[in-house]
């Protein structure tokens, strides 16, 4: 087993990692004399082939940040208006040319009046939408023009972005949601199916929405066309009849039904809803998919994978709550931890531990995005950023940002991270 732990790393970005030692709390004192001047110096060090760009973001206490196609939005409340409005801004991801001394111009900039938090950003073509969790409801979705940032429309639910250039909005609760095709410029609904408070599940390629299963308590479950709303099976499994509490999956062409307190789950193919298997695993919490397998979780300390084409027991791992991610026929699983997650990388077909990457917080990952994480640097403050490479069962070290703080955000080769002046560090990272 390869061991890699960060825990006594300096300034050096890319040098091997020494033996593990415990990390110990974060705290000192800085001892730079501003943020931008850091940035820069970094930036010119790495001539005359940059590894990174970077930018200073202004922004006041409450501000957030988010990345999306090639830009960064900052949401910021503005002072003297009705509670919720807030001010979204657009700007650019730095380039790889070294970065001048003056703050980058947006792009455009827009008030909104918000509903509850934002809390992710969706783009598409000449549209970007904002998710905002809503206190009382499933929250809303508002549509923003990409070129001029002017509100286009606004609704309940929260969006999927097909990159076939289908728009779903997807609301639930115990009231019963809905799950409806919208036009992105216009916010038209195309077609709207009303959902009970079992909601809807997508199943996904690639990205792409190929069928939307609605699951009631009780009647019939219908997989509907997603471009459509079509009903293309429909099939009563009776699941108003079992006993206890249960949940319903999608992955690997299946519908899983899994009912947790008596340790089972049940296949049915999602081409006619007809079972194909059962299996039964003691305390078992969650299934989902794990690369070409199941793995279904058991408390915080084992995991279970299995076979979807017949349900049969491949492999048990102790120590691993879930997984994270799957390239290269390695798994990126994860067990709780202090101060982060503890991240290993396990032999997809036996389940056997291949590497330890050591304690970690994760971002959000896009299916495709590079697996970028930080974590508090030990020796100076700041915070440590790196690649995990999963199949390589590794991980590489890209820089360390003496003067971030954390709410740290990745997509794509670009990172985000709140400073401790309270302004946002924007940087990107070469392959």
């Amino acid at each position: 087993m390869t061991l890699i732990d960060l825990g006594e790393l300096r300034d050096e970005p890319g040098r091997e990692a020494p033996p593990p030692r415990p990390p110990r709390a974060v705290g000192r004192p800085l001892r730079v004399a501003l943020a931008f001047a850091f940035l820069l110096a970094t930036v010119a060090a790495a001539a005359p082939v940059p590894v990174r760009a970077a930018y200073v973001v202004p922004a006041r206490l409450g501000a957030e940040v988010f990345l999306g196609d090639g830009r960064f939005y900052v949401v910021e409340p503005v002072e003297g208006e009705p509670q919720g409005t807030v001010e979204v801004r657009a700007y650019a991801l730095p380039g790889w040319a070294p970065a001048d001394t003056a703050p980058p111009t947006p792009l455009w900039r827009t008030r909104v009046v918000a509903t509850g938090r934002f809390w992710q950003v969706e783009t598409g073509p000449g549209t970007v939408l904002f998710s905002m969790a809503g206190e009382r409801d499933n929250g809303q979705t508002v549509a923003l023009d990409a070129g001029t940032g002017r509100e286009r429309w606004r609704q309940p639910g929260h969006p999927w972005f097909d990159p076939g250039g289908i728009l779903l909005l997807h609301s639930s609760g115990e009231q019963g949601g809905f799950v409806r095709s919208v036009d992105p410029a216009s916010g038209r609904a195309l077609w709207s199916v009303p959902t009970t408070g079992e909601g809807a599940t997508y199943a996904v390629r690639d990205g792409a929405v190929e069928r939307i299963v609605l699951t009631p308590a009780k009647g019939r479950v219908e997989v509907r066309d997603p471009r459509s709303g079509a009903v293309v099976h429909a099939a009563d499994l009776r699941l108003g009849e079992l006993p206890g509490n249960w949940h319903t999956v999608v992955a690997h062409d299946l519908l899983l039904v899994v009912r947790p307190a008596v340790g089972m789950v049940t296949a049915y193919g999602m081409d006619g809803l007809r079972r194909r298997w059962e299996a039964r695993l003691p305390q078992l919490d969650h299934v989902d998919e794990c690369g070409e397998l199941l793995c279904g979780s058991q408390g915080i300390d084992r995991l279970n994978a299995f076979d979807p084409a017949t349900g049969a027991l491949r492999w048990t791992g102790d120590r691993w709550f879930g997984v994270l991610s799957a390239r290269g026929g390695r798994l990126l699983a994860i067990m709780p931890g202090g101060g982060g997650e503890r991240l290993g990388v396990l032999d997809a077909a036996t389940g056997r531990e291949v590497a330890d990457l050591g304690v970690w917080q994760p971002m959000p990952w896009y299916a495709d995005d590079r697996l970028i994480t930080v974590r508090p640097a030990v020796a100076g403050g700041g915070l440590v950023v790196a690649e995990l490479d999963v199949a390589g069962g590794r991980v590489r070290v890209l820089d360390v940002l003496r003067d971030a703080s954390g709410d740290c955000r990745s997509h794509a080769d670009a990172v985000t991270c709140r400073l401790r002046t309270g302004e946002f560090g924007v940087w990107r990272y070469r392959g």
